[in-house]
């Protein structure tokens, strides 16, 4: 399992904006590719500047993710750059289950 994690640190006033735009516009465009098998969303409690949230996405394996990359990543990384710095800074890191 290959999990794709999205952290993001947003302005407080614009975090609920911003939170409802992701679940959808940004998880609805994930979902549509039909690429994942799960997705989860996590506020970060222990966050003293704005508001942090961390988007996990599930894919079954490598090559699957590298599919999402290579057909899908364009269009969703035009999608995020709907909110940027200083209002959104996004992170992202990549993972596999052990």
């Amino acid at each position: 399992m290959i999990v794709y994690t999205l952290t993001a640190n947003i302005d407080t006033e614009l975090a609920d904006e911003w939170l409802q735009w992701m679940k959808d516009d940004v998880i609805h465009f994930i979902q549509e590719t039909q690429l994942t098998v799960d997705h989860k969303i996590f506020k970060v409690l222990n966050d003293n500047e704005g508001v942090t949230f961390t988007f996990q996405f599930f894919f079954k394996d490598v090559f699957v993710y590298k599919l999402f990359l290579s057909e899908h990543h364009k269009n969703f990384s035009a999608l995020l750059g709907k909110y940027t710095p200083p209002q959104v800074v996004y992170f992202n890191t990549l993972l596999q289950q052990i």
